[in-house]
């Protein structure tokens, strides 16, 4: 089985599903623009090569603030254009709490996966007649 293709489970299908929660514990440290969020999303998940489509980065970022869980506002300097920042709102921070509960359960889970794992003896098994 190739690992790297589309598989449940394989990195490549879920290398960013924790762009929300990823976001959201981002912007607690304080606000920040798009691209500087979508920069240090790395931060948070080493593995990953490298980060989601910008596009599809800034739609979740819009859709979060259609929920409520950010806010953003322009800010103008004098070396370029405006830019959007975005900062946590107190749904978010409780978003960020029901999300960090998920996923202990997720890891909790997992490791029992792996102990099962661990406990059965290796290779295929016979059925006894």
């Amino acid at each position: 089985m190739n690992h790297d293709e589309d598989q449940p489970g394989s990195r490549r299908q879920t290398r960013w599903r924790f762009t929300t929660p990823a976001v959201l514990l981002l912007l607690r440290a304080g606000p920040a623009h798009g691209y500087d969020l979508l920069a240090r999303l790395p931060e948070i998940f080493p593995r990953a090569s490298e980060p989601p489509d910008p596009g599809a980065f800034y739609r979740l970022l819009r859709g979060l603030e259609a929920d409520g869980a950010v806010t953003s506002s322009w800010t103008t300097s004098e070396s370029g254009p405006a830019r959007r920042v975005y900062a946590l709102t107190e749904l978010g921070v409780e978003q960020l709490e029901g999300w960090t509960l998920t996923i202990k359960r997720e890891i909790d889970a997992m490791n029992r996966f792996l102990k099962a794992y661990a406990s059965q003896p290796t290779g295929p098994q016979a059925d006894s007649p």
